[in-house]
C-alpha cells in the first residue's frame, strides 16, 4: 500500500514538473490544433452532405483558379454564341480586362506575331487602344459588327467563333480579329498537351538534356511549327491531280 501511494506521488510530481515546461503560447497552439482538426472534420461531414450539383460547384471552385486562365478568358469574350455574349456583357471586370490586355501584348510579340501592315510600327500601348476601341464595337455590334446576317449566320449560331471572326472581323480590324482568330482556333483537349510534350521530348535530346526555360519553349515551338508545316505540304502535294504513290489523295480510277 505504501508503495503504490509513493508511486502515485511520484507520478503526480513528474506531471507537475513536466507542466511546468508548459508556456500559454504552446496552449493557445494546442487549442488551435483541436480547432482546426475539429473545422477539417467539419468540412468533411458537410462534403459527404453534398448532393451532385454542390459537389461539382465544389470540385469547380477548388481548380477554378487553374483553369480560369487569360487564354480561356479571352475565349469567353470573344465567343460569338448570343448567350454568351449577353454573359460578358454583364459579368466582365476589371480582372478579365487585364487578362485581355496580357493576351495582346503575348500574340503581338514573337514568335508570332500579328504581321499586318496596318499595325506596323505601332508602340505597345497603341496597339492595346486600338485593340479596345474594335472590343467595343465588337460588343455593342457596332459597325462594321452591326449586320444583323452576320450575327444570324450558322457559324454564330453554332458557335464556330473562329470561323466567325475570319469572316466576320479579321477584314474589317486591325487587332481583335487577329487575336479572335489565335484564341478561338485552338482545338481543345489533350491532343495538344500531347503534342508539345513530344515535341519538347524530341528538343531535350543529347546534349540539350538540361535545356530549361525560355530556350526550351521557343525551341519546341520551332520544332513543332517546322513538322506542322511539312506536314501541310505533304498534304498539299498529295491532293493534287498529279500526285503519285501509295500517299496520293487521287488515282487513275478517280478519273475513269
Amino acid at each position: 500500500m505504501c508503495y503504490s501511494l509513493s508511486q502515485e506521488t511520484d507520478g503526480a510530481e513528474e506531471d507537475v514538473d513536466a507542466g511546468a515546461d508548459i508556456t500559454p503560447h504552446d496552449m493557445e497552439d494546442e487549442e488551435e490544433g483541436e480547432d482546426n482538426d475539429l473545422v477539417e472534420e467539419e468540412a468533411v461531414g458537410q462534403e459527404n452532405n453534398l448532393n451532385l450539383g454542390e459537389s461539382i460547384l465544389q470540385t469547380w471552385k477548388k481548380r477554378a483558379s487553374k483553369l480560369e486562365h487569360d487564354y480561356a478568358i479571352a475565349g469567353w469574350c470573344f465567343c460569338v454564341l448570343k448567350e454568351v455574349r449577353e454573359d460578358v456583357k454583364e459579368n466582365m471586370s476589371q480582372e478579365h480586362h487585364l487578362a485581355l490586355e496580357r493576351v495582346v501584348k503575348r500574340l503581338h510579340v514573337p514568335p508570332c506575331p500579328n504581321r499586318s501592315k496596318r499595325i506596323a510600327g505601332m508602340k505597345e500601348g497603341e496597339i492595346l487602344d486600338r485593340f479596345w476601341d474594335e472590343f467595343q464595337t465588337f460588343k455593342k455590334e457596332s459597325p462594321p459588327f452591326d449586320s444583323a446576317s452576320r450575327w444570324n449566320s450558322q457559324h454564330a449560331l453554332q458557335g464556330k467563333s473562329y470561323l466567325w471572326h475570319e469572316k466576320y472581323s479579321l477584314p474589317y480590324t486591325d487587332v481583335l480579329g487577329f487575336v479572335a482568330c489565335c484564341v478561338t482556333s485552338k482545338t481543345l483537349g489533350v491532343g495538344p498537351c500531347e503534342r508539345n510534350w513530344a515535341a519538347v521530348k524530341n528538343v531535350k535530346m543529347g546534349k540539350q538534356q538540361n535545356l530549361e526555360g525560355d530556350s526550351q519553349e521557343k525551341q519546341s515551338i520551332f520544332y513543332l511549327t517546322a513538322l506542322i508545316n511539312e506536314s501541310r505540304l505533304n498534304r498539299e502535294a498529295n491532293e493534287k491531280t498529279v500526285a503519285k504513290g501509295p500517299t496520293a489523295m487521287f488515282c487513275d480510277d478517280d478519273f475513269k
